[in-house]
């Protein structure tokens, strides 16, 4: 049962955020000051109805329904209004109660960014202040995965993270090595910076200098106060070398120097520096082929796979389609300030059962593409006609039953019921080391258990 006392209507009639609690059935028990501010509403018209006779697109149903949170998603309930949303749902022992949203309205800010494009005005303040809020956008707890193997590897990486040792991320192309990299830099806890850099896209003249610096004058062209290297700029951080198997053949003896003795010496000069370096390295290559054709360093090779991290594709970890197509949807839909989409369970299926050879990345960029034509349609649900003919031809020829399998709540349901089973049975019934292996309170293990009759 919702209830407030004085006191707490008081604290939260004091508070800048629209406030919005609803009971189980979606009645409305709370509003406070804020909100009949910022929507026009009264406490009085509204307290006691169902929250969807005055907000049809209200987020609080959503909520309820899949008992999930859902945390600052773009919404327009009214013309040039703009608001960010938080909603939560209410549980006590494990019993939903009810749920609570949280609205900041942002509509003044909507209008000084379209101010700010409309005159062309520097936007590094704003792009700093995004940064801000999303500094840990690339830490692990980010990664979507409910595939046990890749919770495990996940889980692998994260207790690898903190030691110095090198790590080798394989994979195909668009299956998030970097996205991986730069969360083991993150969860290192080190001081210093994450740099990135292409051995593909740089040419084996430059990469001397690229990697070590070089000094003033070194060579024609040359900057005269000189460049840092790569490995200095790292130092105290991590050095990510994406695409390594297209490291020259000739810099792979000097690369293995400096992991050997962590000095490092700019072209043109003679003095050595010391840096402190984590190396990262990734490649879609099969690094023990080149080996045996001649094409990379063994000594390099062994050196560089102290851990090994085999990133599988999409296509073997179909249960995490669902949820990276949702997390990119609510991305996207802040982006470009569009209303979140209702998904069918068709076109879902559709997409699940797409070969996705372009892995994560491929998967972004249709969702992206899907959003956009969502919003210049004015449309509620994502269409069939919103999908890439490749993907919808993919498809054809399927059967009715096939299809009724990539229904979403069921693909969820199934999925979360394999984890649970699994991590109980890793853990030999231990439920409190099961539920910190699922990453969930133990009370939401308990309450899931019940849920699915796995007492």
């Amino acid at each position: 049962m919702l209830f407030f006392d004085s006191t707490v209507e008081m604290i939260l009639d004091n508070v800048n955020d629209a406030i919005c609690v609803v009971d189980r059935n979606c009645i409305t028990k709370f509003w406070n000051k804020r909100a009949e501010r910022l929507y026009g509403v009264s406490r009085e018209e509204l307290i006691g109805k169902p929250i969807t006779d005055f907000f049809p697109t209200a987020l609080l149903p959503k909520v309820l329904k899949e008992g999930q949170p859902y945390e600052n998603v773009y919404n327009s309930p009214r013309e040039n209004t703009h608001n960010i949303i938080t909603a939560k749902p209410l549980y006590k022992d494990n019993e939903l109660l009810g749920a609570i949203s949280c609205d900041r309205d942002i509509s003044e800010l909507i209008r000084l960014t379209a101010l700010l494009d409309r005159t062309k005005l520097d936007l590094q303040v704003l792009e700093e202040e995004i940064t801000v809020l999303n500094e840990n956008r690339f830490s692990f707890d980010q990664i979507v995965g409910n595939n046990m193997d890749f919770k495990e590897m996940i889980n692998l990486c994260k207790k690898v993270s903190k030691s110095k040792i090198s790590v080798l991320i394989t994979g195909e192309s668009g299956t998030g090595k970097e996205v991986f990299a730069r969360a083991i830099h993150i969860e290192s806890r080190r001081k210093g910076h994450f740099i990135p850099i292409n051995c593909s896209a740089i040419p084996e003249k430059l990469m001397e200098s690229e990697l070590f610096g070089y000094e003033g004058g070194a060579f024609t062209g040359a900057l005269k106060k000189g460049k840092t290297g790569k490995f200095e700029l790292a130092h105290k951080g991590t050095l990510f070398l994406d695409e390594i198997g297209d490291m020259p053949l000739s810099m792979q003896p000097k690369i293995l120097r400096v992991l050997e003795d962590g000095m490092v010496t700019r072209v043109g000069g003679a003095k050595s520096v010391e840096v402190d370096v984590r190396i990262v390295a990734a490649t879609n290559k099969d690094l023990k082929k080149m080996i045996q054709k001649g094409l990379f360093r063994k000594d390099l090779y062994y050196r560089l796979n102290s851990m090994l991290i085999m990133l599988p594709p999409l296509r073997e970890r179909k249960e995490d389609i669902p949820e990276l197509i949702n997390k990119f949807i609510r991305h996207f839909c802040i982006t470009y300030r569009s209303n979140i989409p209702e998904i069918p369970a068709k076109v879902m299926g559709v997409l699940i059962n797409y070969d996705w050879e372009g892995n994560i990345r491929e998967l972004k960029n249709i969702v992206e593409r899907i959003v956009i034509l969502v919003k210049n349609n004015n449309a509620k649900k994502i269409d069939m006609n919103f999908l890439p003919r490749s993907i919808i031809g993919s498809n054809q020829g399927k059967t009715e039953d096939k299809e009724k399998v990539f229904d979403l709540n069921e693909i969820v349901k199934d999925a979360e019921k394999k984890a649970i089973i699994d991590a109980i049975k890793i853990t030999e019934g231990n439920k409190a080391k099961a539920a910190r292996l699922l990453n969930i309170p133990r009370s939401t293990l308990y309450f899931k258990m019940g849920k699915y009759k796995l007492e």
